[in-house]
């Protein structure tokens, strides 16, 4: 993995290696009505909380449905 890095920030630059900051308002513009929002997560991501926050305050939060294919 480092040494994929190290590539990647050697012939495209940092920009491509460094970690972006996502909102989903971002996120929801590149959605539509064909296109499932699916959320891979890492250890310690859960990113539940603002999905329906968000939701809420697009007046959604009855049309959201969620199904979770992990634990718990």
């Amino acid at each position: 993995m480092f040494a994929f890095k190290n590539y990647v920030r050697t012939h495209m630059g940092q920009y491509f290696v460094d970690s972006q900051t996502v909102t989903m308002e971002l996120i929801y513009r590149d959605t539509d009505e064909y296109t499932p929002l699916i959320f891979i997560l890492s250890t310690g991501a859960d990113p539940t909380d603002a999905l329906y926050k968000f939701a809420k305050e697009m007046d959604f939060l009855e049309r959201l449905g969620t199904i979770s294919l992990g634990q718990g």
